[in-house]
C-alpha cells in the first residue's frame, strides 16, 4: 500500500524534493577560528600569480595580487563563528538508581511523548494515549483510505536475536506498513501483516484519536460527523479536495484491535523462546503471587487464566517493602488478546504452556521497553469506565 504523498503530485514530499531545515547545528571542533580560517580559505583559491589567497582575521584584509583588500564580513572566522549554532553534545547515561529506573520506566518514556490533539474529543494528551491513522492510496482505484499508524508497532520485535542487552535500533515498519494493506482488503487477514517492505516515511496527512476502541467504532458509525473531523483540522498543500472523502473501514476498531493483538503475541513468543541462555532471561514463571517479590528486575504481571472469571480491567499487585516498584501492573492475557492469540501464544512458546503467573522483566533495550507499551495500550484500548481492581497477596 502506498502513502497517501500519490494523492497530491504537485506536494513536494511526492516529489521527492529535498526540504530546507530550519536551523543546522556545527561540531565544536569545525567552529574554531583557525578551522573557520582555513574552510575560508581552501575556498578562496588562487590569486593571478598562482598563489594561494591568504586572510588575515586581526586586520580584516585578504592578500591578493594587487595587495591587502577588506574582506567581505561572510569571510570574517569571527563573524561565522558567532552566526553558527553549536551542537550539543549526546547526552550520557543516566546516573544514579533513581534517574536509572525513571529512564527506564514504560509509564514515564509514554508521558514524555509528543503532545498531540484528538479532534473528536477536544483532548491534548501525549501522543502515546491517541492512536495515529495515516490516509493511503488504494492501489486499484487510487482512492485515498484512512489507515492504522504505526506508532504503537514500532520496536516492538527484537532486531537481533531476543536475548540482546543492548538497546535496539529495530527500523520497525516492517509489519506496520504491510499491515496497513489490511485497509483495502474485503475482510482482514492478520497473517499477511507478518510480511512487508520497510516503512521509507509517514504520510504527510495523519490524524489522531483516543486510543480507545469505543471512540474508534464511533468513528466509523453511521454519524459522519466523526470521520470528517479526523481531516477537518488538515490545511496545506498535503490536503487535496478528493481527501476530504477519504474511505474509513466499518470494522476499523476491530481491526486495530487484532492487529495490536498479533504484534503482542510476537513479541512475547520472541521473547518465550531463548535459543540459549537462561530461559527465564525475560519471562519468568512464577508458582504463586508472593514469588512475584523475589524476581529481580520486576517489570509487570501476565496473567493467563484458566478461565475468563479473573479481573479484566485495570488490576495491580502490591509488593510489600520493595523501594521500586512497589505496585505492579497485572495484564489478563486471556482479556487482552483473546482466546485464539493465547492458543497460539501457548503453542508456540514453551515457558507459556504451563502455569498461570508469569512476569515480564524490564530490560533496558526499546524493544523490550516497547512491548511493555503496547501491553499497558491495548489495556487502554479495551479499557472500559471502572474503578479497576486490586490484587493483594
Amino acid at each position: 500500500m502506498k502513502r497517501c504523498t500519490a494523492l497530491r503530485p504537485s506536494s513536494l514530499r511526492a516529489l521527492n524534493l529535498p526540504l530546507g531545515q530550519r536551523w543546522y547545528s556545527y561540531d565544536k571542533a569545525s567552529l574554531t577560528k583557525e578551522a573557520l580560517l582555513h574552510k575560508v580559505e581552501a575556498g578562496l583559491g588562487h590569486d593571478a600569480d598562482g598563489k594561494s589567497l591568504k586572510i588575515n582575521p586581526e586586520a580584516k584584509t585578504v592578500s591578493t595580487a594587487a595587495g591587502d583588500l577588506p574582506i567581505s564580513p561572510i569571510f570574517d572566522p569571527a563573524w561565522m563563528q558567532a552566526r553558527r549554532k553549536t551542537a550539543k553534545a549526546a547526552p550520557g547515561p543516566p546516573l544514579g538508581r533513581f534517574r536509572r529506573k525513571l529512564a527506564n520506566n514504560p509509564f514515564a518514556q509514554a508521558l514524555a511523548t509528543p503532545i498531540r490533539r484528538c479532534p473528536n474529543s477536544a483532548t491534548s494528551l501525549p501522543r502515546y494515549f491517541l492512536q495515529d491513522f495515516e490516509m493511503i492510496k488504494h492501489p486499484q482505484t487510487g482512492a485515498a483510505w484512512w489507515a492504522p499508524g504505526p506508532l504503537a508497532f514500532e520496536h516492538v520485535l527484537p532486531t537481533k536475536r531476543p536475548d540482546e542487552s543492548q538497546t535496539d535500533r529495530n527500523n520497525g515498519g516492517d509489519k506496520a506498513a504491510a499491515a496497513a494493506e489490511l485497509v483495502s482488503a474485503s475482510a482482514p487477514d492478520l497473517s499477511d501483516t507478518t510480511t512487508g517492505s520497510a516503512r521509507r516515511r509517514r504520510s504527510p496527512i495523519t490524524s489522531y484519536t483516543l486510543s480507545r476502541k469505543s471512540l474508534v467504532d464511533m468513528v466509523g458509525g453511521s454519524n459522519k460527523k466523526y470521520l470528517a473531523l479526523l481531516s477537518a483540522i488538515r490545511t496545506g498543500m498535503a490536503v487535496a479536495p478528493d481527501t476530504r472523502d477519504a474511505v474509513w473501514r466499518e470494522d476499523m476498531g476491530s481491526l486495530l484491535l487484532g492487529m495490536m493483538r498479533t504484534h503482542a503475541t510476537d513479541a512475547l513468543i520472541a521473547r518465550g523462546n531463548r535459543p540459549h541462555g537462561p530461559k527465564d532471561r525475560f519471562i519468568q514463571p512464577c508458582v504463586n503471587w508472593k514469588d512475584v517479590e523475589g524476581i529481580r528486575m520486576r517489570g509487570c504481571v501476565i496473567w493467563l487464566p484458566e478461565n475468563s472469571d479473573g479481573p479484566r480491567q485495570y488490576a495491580t499487585l502490591d509488593v510489600e517493602g520493595a523501594q521500586y516498584g512497589r505496585k505492579m501492573v497485572v495484564h489478563n492475557l486471556r482479556w487482552l488478546l483473546g482466546d485464539n492469540e493465547v492458543q497460539r501464544l501457548r503453542d508456540s512458546a514453551e515457558v507459556f504452556r504451563e502455569g498461570e503467573i508469569f512476569v515480564l522483566k524490564q530490560w533496558t533495550s526499546t524493544s523490550m521497553m516497547r512491548l511493555h507499551l503496547l501491553l499497558w495500550k491495548l489495556q487502554g484500548y479495551l479499557a472500559e469506565p471502572d474503578t479497576g481492581s486490586s490484587i493483594k497477596q
